[in-house]
């Protein structure tokens, strides 16, 4: 292992957890932060050339790359679930976060036991899905052609601005320690009209996220917007305009609480009829014959391995499998989970896992979310679940399903760089394990220095999760209503939950993110000015983390 290369790699695990433990709470999205780590580790690893060597550049890049990226992977699994709990019992979510060391700790072994069972099931899933199936990877493809490409300076050079230019737009509108800013957060358009419902926030970091990821995204969340006052205000006052009434005007709060909760049921029903299908097929094509199969094949694969091999090879080939699992099930079994429950929700997280897995690798996206809640409902109806245990077995999945898909990601560029599994696989446990000791105290600081809800840490999210759960609750002829418009807007081909989106984001956030989209979609030249958005929204990120950091010792 290449000293110089780790901790190149460590530093960039630090920075990836830090920036998307804020993104993934402060907006709905998780972006991929590797092609960050890939420009700014070029710059370095040629500027220490005499510690690396220019023979093995691409390949060391690679390496870093797959060491940080870890860190942002594993920040979106948390971020997206564990702000759950807050929705759901405030009080819990509190006492939780008021001993920082325990917290800390606490994140700490469920992120490595859950990342650990990720690194573990991506092992056993790579030969299939890369080897055999050759699927596609895009985002693998992606980062390789980053590394190996001509224009890489001028490409790192474009991010660093990026950077540079998000920092002084935030040090003009916040200040920084004794400094005051000069410049309004918020501004109003049309305010005689309009009021303070039409708001541009001076945030570069949502215009460089709704830059990335395009109008196709951005613009769902307009219609959530616009839902607000089309959709859900008239249906609300209805008997104001009409000669019946399904109910009386609930507070605004209970009436869009209860109408997104449908449009989460909506999506979740809908999920229903394709993904357990997928799974269902899945089973079915693994006959007894074709497992014999493969135990065959395998033993053969066994009987030719060299024993030339190093002792942590050794280890993880041999311990790894009985290592994460002990590690996990003793972690769920801490959580209260019995043994009948703990061994389905492990068969629930496997098979999960191997099908997020497998979407990720043809398309390049990993759709955790969802099948966290496909996870959630059958163990909510067959085991009596806490608020803790339903928000922590989110987590645990989450982290697990994003550390398996993040790590054929890996193996994909190891293999395009001539980097064996093996390597890539000790590269990925250093970074999970940097996360996993980190991550707690970034939430922690974030949990105590900025309000879960507020738009500065939205967490839609957990939001939309705890509305699920609660959704029994709720006037239920409201939930119907959300239910019919989720079916309506799948059925003309706009995603319920990026409307959900819409309709509970801040406005302020949602023209941010479609500011972005426009110029996205305006621009000539998307490709080559991805990296200098890419520095916008890793820029302001970590202005964010700075600026509480240094508000608790000012």
């Amino acid at each position: 292992m290449n000293f110089f290369v780790i901790i190149l790699g460590i530093i960039f695990t630090i920075f990836s957890t830090a920036v998307l433990s804020y993104i993934s709470m402060a907006t709905m999205i998780g972006p991929w932060i590797a092609p960050v780590i890939v420009l700014m580790s070029s710059v370095i690893l040629k500027m220490g050339k005499k510690f690396v060597g220019q023979e093995n550049l691409n390949k060391n890049i690679a390496l870093v790359q797959t060491i940080g990226s870890v860190g942002g992977i594993v920040a979106i699994g948390v971020g997206f679930s564990l702000p759950t709990l807050y929705f759901l019992d405030a009080n819990i979510f509190n006492n939780l976060i008021q001993k920082p060391v325990s917290f800390s700790i606490f994140i700490a072994i469920l992120c490595f036991c859950a990342g650990g069972l990720g690194i573990w099931l991506a092992g056993c899933f790579a030969n299939s899905f890369i080897k055999k199936k050759n699927l596609n990877f895009p985002v693998s493809h992606l980062i390789y052609n980053m590394i190996t490409s001509q224009s890489q300076q001028k490409q790192a050079k474009s991010m660093f601005f990026g950077i540079g230019a998000s920092w002084i737009i935030c040090f003009l509108k916040d200040g920084f320690l004794w400094t005051k800013g000069i410049l309004f957060k918020v501004y109003y358009l049309f305010p005689n009209f309009a009021g303070n419902h039409i708001e541009i926030i001076l945030s570069p970091m949502f215009w460089a996220i709704g830059f990335i990821i395009g109008i196709k995204v951005a613009f769902p969340l307009l219609i959530g917007m616009i839902s607000k006052y089309l959709v859900l205000y008239l249906l609300n006052n209805h008997s104001y305009f009409l000669n019946f009434n399904l109910f009386l005007p609930l507070s605004d709060y209970d009436f869009v609480t209860a109408f997104c909760s449908g449009l989460v049921v909506s999506e979740l029903i809908l999920g229903f009829f394709k993904y357990p299908l997928i799974l269902k097929q899945k089973i079915r094509s693994y006959s007894v014959e074709r497992l014999w199969e493969k135990l065959r094949s395998f033993n053969e694969i066994l009987k030719q391995k060299t024993y030339n091999r190093t002792a942590f090879t050794l280890f993880f080939s041999n311990i790894e499998p009985a290592f994460v699992l002990i590690c996990s099930t003793g972690f769920l079994y801490y959580l209260g989970f019995g043994f009948p429950s703990l061994i389905l929700l492990l068969i629930f997280i496997i098979v999960a896992t191997r099908q997020i897995s497998y979407i990720g690798a043809k398309i390049g996206f990993v759709t955790f979310g969802r099948f966290a809640t496909f996870i959630m409902i059958p163990m909510m109806l067959l085991f009596s679940l806490d608020f803790v245990q339903i928000t922590f077995l989110c987590v645990f999945f989450n982290v697990c399903a994003a550390a398996a898909s993040d790590l054929l990601f890996d193996y994909k560029v190891g293999q395009l760089c001539g980097i064996s599994f093996d390597e890539i696989k000790r590269y990925q446990w250093i970074g999970l394990l940097v996360a996993s000791m980190c991550i707690g105290i970034f939430l922690y600081i974030l949990f105590t220095s900025l309000h879960i809800g507020s738009p500065e840490l939205f967490a839609q999210r957990g939001q939309t999760r705890a509305l699920l759960i609660q959704s029994l609750n709720f006037d239920l002829r409201v939930v119907i209503l959300g239910l019919l418009y989720g079916v309506i807007l799948k059925k003309i081909g706009i995603s319920p939950t990026l409307v959900l989106g819409g309709i509970l984001m801040p406005n302020r956030i949602t023209i941010g993110l479609m500011l972005g989209a426009l110029i996205s979609k305006l621009s000539g030249r998307v490709k080559d000015q991805f990296p200098f958005w890419c520095g916008i929204f890793a820029g302001e990120s970590v202005w964010v983390m700075f600026s509480v950091i240094s508000k608790m010792f000012y």
